[in-house]
């Protein structure tokens, strides 16, 4: 029994000492659950590596969004039209996600630059256990360790990170930033730094970089060889201020991938809505959104040329006077270009939203296949100057796109309207004015009819004085047997505006089969006859539960002045 317990005590101590022997950096072994992370260090770790997780499944979903929703107009466009607005589209969304994953990126690690030695490292140490790895992150990661190792005075593992980082990814920076480390690292522990400080010596970094004279690196090794080795303190110094990262914008990398993303998003959707005849931009969206991108494509321009500029004069190349006119010339003529471009797509959306666009009805079901609630528009264009004004019709969903859809104009009641000789319209009887006499004079035997311009329901003193023209005439009817009951009628109005009286309705019997009948009294208009002005009311037999077509029945002329009524003794147009 107690030979047992030895043994379970021999293993535990193994693999205590396992643990304590293994390497942190070591990717191949797992650190244990109970590894002694800095809590601070380990929460900001932690905090930013569920937000960039975050920000890729935004990304992937807003993709997919985006896809799902062209599959609603991308039937109707050409074929190349469509490749490009789902390119474009993707694209926004893959340049909005990797935008807002460098800036939060860029936040976090501005905010680990205050903390201290030890617990940046650990932040460093769980972002590089947990994080996404690569074969250009993984020497960057371990030369960040390093660093942290010797400012928290822990030189062996230093050597231990230096010791993994390959160094066919590093650039000539970091590189340099690698021997001196590992110049430190051997002086520390007492080493030979000598190989270390030669190559250290042999790589040209950047001037602004911070590195010290090769020099004084070389003559840390050569005092270190003859027992007088620097300070720790003064190395650790040097170490701390050469090739400092790079402190980034946050708001800087979010403007530019809104911008860009917005960019992306308009000239798909634009370049797809266009190549159909049957799909079109919201007024107000083409107009904000092409100004936005016009404005936005300049700015872009000019971040990317100065951008571009800056790295230029990192890279410490030599410039000639003749290579630093040509770059200044080929930057200023790259921003012109942008801009003339911009002002195109700029005046191309003015002229394009030359137009009044109008909300007629909202959340109709009632005429969709797919039982969704729609908003209905009515679009009035001007073909030109001085040109009659046309007025299309359309359904949206959202503040983008919209689809051509004429039975909205069932809905608006401010369009102007005009008489047709088809009887499905013979109860509307309002025309427009330019067009009223003659096709009143075409399709009356009666004097001349000038039919008012229906812009919308009467106003109150007009209203009153058709509803006592109808009631004058629903008596006359009533005392003639032509239509039920004794009721007064009451002035409403349909969906198009269109003023109307109902008299009633009653059982006959029809080609055998009993149905119900309604019926109608509408306004046509008004009418000179020799006694004065006269209104015209036209009566309308309709069917409310099937059975046929609306009939006419009559035309009846009211009197202004008296309320007369007079039967004008036809039953058609």
């Amino acid at each position: 029994m107690h030979g047992g317990n030895a043994r379970k005590d021999a293993r535990k101590a193994a693999a205590s000492c396992a643990r304590e022997t293994a390497s942190p950096y070591d990717l191949g072994t797992p650190l244990p659950r109970d590894y002694p992370y800095d809590p601070r260090g380990r929460r900001l770790a932690d905090g930013a590596l569920a937000t960039v997780i975050l920000l890729r499944v935004a990304a992937a979903a807003l993709a997919f969004a985006g896809l799902a929703w062209c599959t609603t107009w991308w039937a109707a466009t050409s074929l190349g039209a469509a490749i490009t607005a789902i390119l474009c589209i993707a694209l926004s969304a893959l340049v909005l996600g990797r935008g807002l994953e460098y800036a939060a990126g860029a936040a976090f690690g501005r905010a680990s630059l205050r903390l201290e030695p030890n617990v940046r490292h650990d932040y460093v140490l769980r972002a590089f256990r947990k994080g996404r790895r690569s074969a250009g992150t993984t020497p960057r990661f371990l030369l960040a360790l390093a660093r942290l190792d010797i400012l928290r005075g822990q030189p062996r593992l230093a050597g231990d990170a230096l010791a993994r980082v390959d160094t066919s990814n590093l650039n000539p920076n970091r590189l340099k930033l690698l021997y001196l480390l590992q110049t430190v690292t051997a002086i520390q522990l007492q080493e030979d730094a000598h190989n270390a400080a030669i190559r250290y010596a042999g790589i040209t970094g950047e001037k602004s970089a911070g590195f010290p004279p090769d020099s004084v690196v070389i003559g840390w090794a050569q005092d270190a060889a003859d027992g007088r080795a620097p300070e720790d303190a003064t190395m650790r110094d040097v170490c701390a201020s050469a090739l400092q990262p790079r402190r980034r914008r946050p708001f800087l990398a979010v403007s530019l991938s809104v911008m860009l993303a917005h960019c992306l998003l308009f000239a798909g959707v634009a370049t797809g809505v266009d190549a159909t005849d049957s799909w079109r931009l919201h007024l107000g969206y083409q107009t904000v959104a092409g100004l936005l991108t016009s404005m936005f494509m300049v700015a872009l321009a000019i971040a990317g040329v100065v951008l571009l500029a800056r790295w230029r004069m990192r890279q410490d190349a030599p410039q000639t006077r003749g290579r630093k006119v040509a770059q200044v010339v080929g930057s200023c003529l790259v921003v012109m270009a942008v801009t003339c471009l911009a002002l195109v797509v700029a005046i191309g959306t003015i002229f394009a939203t030359d137009g009044t666009e109008r909300t007629i009805a909202r959340g109709v079901r009632s005429d969709s296949a797919d039982g969704r609630p729609y908003n209905y528009v009515a679009l009035d264009m001007e073909n030109g100057y001085g040109a009659a004004r046309t007025t299309t019709y359309w359904r949206t969903r959202d503040f983008i796109v919209m689809q051509e859809w004429s039975p909205a104009q069932d809905y608006d009641t401010k369009a102007e309207r005009k008489t047709t000789a088809d009887s499905s319209e013979a109860g509307t009887g309002t025309t427009d004015v330019s067009t009223s006499a003659t096709e009143s004079a075409g399709t009356s035997s009666s004097p001349t009819s000038s039919n008012a311009s229906d812009s919308g329901t009467p106003d109150a003193d007009s209203a009153s004085a058709l509803a006592d023209q109808m009631r004058a005439v629903a008596r006359y009817l009533q005392e003639q047997g032509i239509v039920p009951g004794a009721s007064e009628p009451a002035l409403d109005y349909d969906a198009k505006g269109h003023a109307y009286a109902s008299l009633g309705t009653q059982s006959q019997t029809v080609n055998g089969k009993a149905v119900e009948v309604g019926y109608e009294l509408r306004d046509n208009g008004e009418s000179q006859q020799p006694s004065g002005t006269a209104q015209e009311l036209v009566l309308e037999r309709t069917y409310p539960n099937g059975g046929g077509d609306a009939e006419l029945v009559g035309f009846y002329l009211v009197d202004h002045q008296t309320l007369a009524v007079t039967d004008e003794n036809r039953t058609s147009w």
